[in-house]
């Protein structure tokens, strides 16, 4: 079993395998949303300064002492909210050599709104009330975006492994900017800042399907672009109205939306 495969079986938090000089060789689900918060590809080269030396010397510790149990190291990033915290252990590759490490990034309990967001255990991901936040956010910054959700059908949504493929497909597919959540009963809900427009809106929800019939998974997506009239839960409740309105395959818009 691969080490990240082996990590994440029994932890759904965000996780990642490291080469010994800290390049990123694979991360689950709940890594990458997380890292969309924070600028850049590489989250190491984007710790403060007066941080940047304790999680090297950390780094170096976990290759030079492997038998020890290192301690937690916390960290700020520059230009991101609140305090992470990651914990990482060395491993050996088949000739016994620790040339690489797996590990687990979090967020302090007590950093702002992400204390508030629930894991769906299924998939890695943060909960709907991550997105229904995100949607407030932007309504009160008058910034245009279409909320989407996307249903599996009953079989799909009945298989756990199903499910995780389908966040990995979809998480492969979606900006860097578009958040994206789960729960066990097989809806995932996405936040598209930027788009105001139903064309725009359709060509998303086309790479969204056209992601997940690569894993022969059933779907049917639905679309409601952003009212400053209505709140998140309404908008959510919209876009589903839009997903049980179209078929399998297929996508649709709120019912009071025309699609142009």
């Amino acid at each position: 079993m691969r080490p990240l495969a082996a990590l994440t079986s029994v932890m759904t938090t965000a996780a990642f395998h490291a080469s010994a000089s800290g390049e990123i060789l694979d991360v689950n689900a709940p890594f990458v949303q997380l890292m969309r918060c924070v600028p850049g590809d590489d989250w190491r080269m984007y710790v403060d300064d007066s941080d940047r030396t304790l999680l090297d010397a950390f780094w170096i510790a976990l290759f030079n002492q492997t038998d020890e149990v290192h301690q937690p190291v916390k960290f700020s990033v520059k230009g991101g909210e609140g305090l992470y915290e990651v914990r990482a252990q060395a491993v050996s590759d088949d000739d016994g050599r620790f040339s690489s490490a797996v590990g687990v990034l979090m967020v302090e309990a007590s950093s702002g709104s992400t204390s508030r967001w629930q894991v769906d255990p299924s998939t890695g991901l943060p909960e709907h009330n991550a997105v229904l936040e995100r949607f407030e956010q932007l309504t009160e910054a008058d910034t245009a975006f279409v909320a989407a959700v996307v249903m599996l059908d009953d079989a799909d949504a009945a298989d756990i492994v199903r499910r995780k493929e389908a966040a990995r497909q979809l998480l492969a597919v979606i900006r860097p900017n578009d958040m994206l959540a789960s729960q066990d009963d097989g809806r995932f809900l996405l936040c598209a800042p930027g788009i105001g427009t139903a064309e725009a809106a359709q060509a998303l929800a086309s790479r969204l399907i056209e992601s997940l019939e690569k894993s022969s998974t059933s779907v049917r997506v639905g679309l409601a672009l952003a009212n400053e009239s209505l709140g998140a839960a309404t908008l959510v409740r919209e876009a589903e109205a839009g997903a049980y309105a179209s078929s399998h395959g297929h996508y649709g818009f709120a019912p009071n939306e025309e699609a142009a």
